[in-house]
């Protein structure tokens, strides 16, 4: 049931990001926009949710047809679990303006850690490096503006 639920957020997910992609504005010089790679993500979510689905069918099916015992069974921790990454997307998108990209991407892969059985000084140590290694890597030499918050704001120069 869990894959069969989360193949559908998936479904919807993508279509929402496709969505939204053809909303961006086109480039009259080129035969391609910056609606090109949303868009591609947007259609691998998509697919990826539709076989998700589709391949829990027949176990949702024989799910339902059996005892009600069976169905009262559900693993509602391993749903949340799984559900876990998108809420800390959620989090990025909502806090990082605030908080700045370098420390929300630290604590979603600290949490992330944690929660799959890290030992505590690994994550801390692996999701700090990681994420100064990545914001290091789009902002300076990609050159790509990531929120620095009020934190990094008033550290850096």
């Amino acid at each position: 049931m869990r894959d069969f639920l989360l193949g559908l957020a998936f479904v919807i997910g993508g279509g929402v990001v496709i969505a939204v992609a053809q909303t961006y504005p086109t480039m009259p010089a080129l035969q391609f926009g910056p609606s090109l790679f949303p868009s591609l993500i947007g259609g691998g979510m998509v697919i990826g949710g539709l076989v998700l689905t589709l391949t829990r069918v027949g176990a949702l099916k024989s799910a339902f047809a059996g005892p009600r015992s069976q169905a009262s069974k559900y693993d509602y921790r391993g749903l949340l679990i799984s559900l876990l990454p998108c809420a800390l997307i959620v989090f990025y998108i909502l806090t990082s303006e605030w908080l700045g990209a370098a420390p929300c991407m630290a604590l979603s892969m600290l949490v992330l850690m944690l929660l799959r059985g890290a030992k505590l000084w690994l994550s801390l140590l692996v999701s700090i490096v990681i994420a100064a290694a990545i914001y290091l890597l789009f902002s300076r030499y990609l050159l790509i503006p990531l929120p620095e918050g009020i934190l990094l704001s008033q550290l850096l120069p």
